[in-house]
């Protein structure tokens, strides 16, 4: 994740975070967090801005995918990151994923990982 790009970003089934990155210290998570909570239901993509950043939010089939950026990354990249997550999340897991009796997720079982952006080079 570099300065002006992207700072923080989690994986969420429902309002439980199941696997977390960043590299900067602060209340991103904090924040990311009470707005996964107000989230509403009929809707599939919501941004939220805050002190110069973009909370970037994207439902999927009861899974939560955010991103924050630097607000002059505007709206359509974060998003096209987080369908990329998404598809990648969803190949990665779709065993896991399926069973939606089952919500003991944790990081041990997605792991927190870095994702190349080809478009950009930068590590998110």
């Amino acid at each position: 994740m570099s300065e002006k790009g992207y700072q923080y970003s989690f994986v969420a089934k429902g309002t439980v975070v199941l696997a977390e990155h960043t590299p900067y210290s602060g209340n991103f998570s904090t924040i990311a967090v009470q707005c996964l909570q107000k989230l509403p239901s009929n809707n599939t993509k919501y941004t939220y801005s805050c002190d110069g950043h973009t909370f970037n939010f994207l439902l999927d089939s009861g899974f939560v995918f955010l991103v924050v950026a630097d607000v002059a990354m505007g709206r359509s990249v974060p998003f096209v990151f987080l369908e990329r997550v998404k598809d990648d999340f969803k190949q990665r897991y779709a065993g896991s994923t399926k069973n939606d009796e089952d919500d003991r997720y944790s990081d041990e079982d997605y792991g927190s990982r870095q994702v190349s952006l080809p478009s950009t080079g930068r590590q998110v």
